[in-house]
């Protein structure tokens, strides 16, 4: 179960990155996209650490 969790984690960080990406382009706009790239990293960390404790 913790290697689905752990996906599920990483699988979140892309799709934040994605919107962080377009918001960088000027694609997104709106209140709160600023901090979408900020994260990334926590989710990728959740990952990880869900895999090593699982």
């Amino acid at each position: 179960m913790s290697w689905y969790t752990a996906f599920a984690w990483f699988k979140l960080a892309v799709i934040l990155e994605g919107i962080h990406y377009r918001y960088t382009l000027g694609q997104t706009v709106g209140h709160g996209f600023d901090r979408i790239g900020d994260l990334v990293p926590v989710f990728i960390d959740h990952g990880l650490t869900t895999l090593q404790e699982g």
